[in-house]
């Protein structure tokens, strides 16, 4: 007679080994790496809640639903990047201490940039209204709960660095299981607000 409970583990691995590779595979073309992320989010969401009509439906449903917002995420991220690489690396080059606050300050933006960026592939499972707004919301959430918001930094951190010891594990199961972690995180921050709505 076969283990449910070992089968049951078995399985959700393996759905979390499937969208691992189906978050690579739709990031490929680059410009497609945030659609692809906040599928990932909301399909190992859906996973943990054991809700939903299966990883690669959910997935393709959560990856087309948003794509031109993601798209313009990815294209004004792409130019913040390079703007704060461009000035940071001139006031370095400055040498004075004046022009190393300023690059200081450039990269505590860049630091709450990245916060917002995060929170917005989390929110947006949530979230029904503009994208101006989205950012706005984003961006409350990340500054209001810094003891989440760090853990979800430390876990993002935790997987490059795994990725960097042992690669196999990104290309098999690592994005997936650092989105879960992250879930869960999340799952803290925004209840407070669901009950809210919900009272």
């Amino acid at each position: 007679m076969r283990d449910s409970k070992l089968y049951d583990i078995a399985y959700f691995i393996s759905d979390l080994m499937i969208l691992n590779l189906l978050w690579i595979v739709f990031s490929l073309p680059v410009v497609t790496i945030f659609q692809s992320t906040e599928a990932l989010f909301r399909s190992v969401h859906l996973l943990r809640k054991d809700e939903g009509e299966g990883v690669w439906k959910e997935f393709w449903k959560a990856f087309k639903k948003h794509f031109w917002w993601m798209l313009i995420n990815f294209v004004i991220t792409v130019a913040v990047i390079l703007i704060l690489y461009v000035d940071v690396r001139f006031f370095i080059q400055q040498n004075t201490a004046f022009a190393y606050i300023l690059a200081g300050l450039l990269l505590s933006m860049g630091l709450m940039f990245l916060i917002t960026l995060i929170y917005t592939f989390l929110t947006i499972q949530y979230y029904e209204g503009k994208l101006f707004d989205l950012w706005k919301t984003s961006f409350l959430l990340g500054l209001g709960h810094l003891p989440q918001t760090i853990l979800i930094i430390l876990t993002l951190l935790t997987a490059l660095i795994l990725a960097n010891i042992m690669p196999i594990l990104f290309f098999i199961i690592l994005a997936s299981v650092s989105a879960y972690v992250i879930d869960i995180i999340f799952e803290g921050v925004i209840r407070k607000y669901i009950k809210k709505d919900k009272e």
